[in-house]
């Protein structure tokens, strides 16, 4: 339902989870296709880091299971615009065994994997 873009130029796009892995890739693609890129994760750091080889882009840190900073994120980069994409790919893994279930890890899960998502779909 959702056309297809044929060029990225000026495509105005935010991804949460962006300091590693798919994240950060998608959005080196992106600003290597001409998108102007805004970038969130908790690990301001890394986000520096890409901004510093990625010119042009904006970091915005937030921890994803923090609502309040995300809203904020999110109103600072609205103020320039509507976004064309929103990609969300922080997440949280760690393995477990059912003889050592650990609650407050699957909880860190939701938090990250499935409340943090809600969170930016809210903001």
């Amino acid at each position: 339902m959702n056309p297809r873009f044929t060029s990225w130029s000026g495509q105005r796009v935010w991804i949460v989870g962006a300091s590693s892995g798919i994240g950060r890739a998608t959005a080196s693609a992106l600003h290597a296709r001409g998108a102007v890129v805004h970038v969130s994760a908790r690990n301001a750091q890394a986000l520096a880091s890409f901004v510093a080889e990625h010119p042009g882009t904006i970091a915005l840190p937030a921890d994803s299971c923090d609502h309040a900073a995300v809203v904020a994120a999110a109103q600072t980069i609205l103020q320039g615009g509507p976004l064309d994409l929103v990609m969300y790919c922080a997440g949280y893994y760690k393995a477990q065994r059912a003889t050592s279930f650990d609650l407050a890890e699957l909880r860190r899960h939701v938090d990250v994997n499935y409340l943090g998502a809600l969170h930016v779909l809210d903001a």
